[in-house]
């Protein structure tokens, strides 16, 4: 079976990253981990309205 050289390169890369990612700060605030933890979460900044089409002239 020959092997597809951009998915070997793929997994590679991956490896690579996952080696020279450094890990995930935890909060030491009770408090915000509480209000995270089961919740979706909150987008940092307000989303961006797109303008109507008949104003882009």
């Amino acid at each position: 079976m020959p092997l597809d050289a951009y998915a070997a390169l793929n997994a590679m890369l991956r490896a690579e990253v996952t080696r020279f990612t450094p890990p995930v700060r935890k909060s030491a605030d009770p408090a915000v981990s509480q209000k995270t933890s089961g919740s979706a979460p909150e987008p940092e900044s307000e989303p961006q309205r797109t303008a109507p089409a008949d104003s882009a002239a």
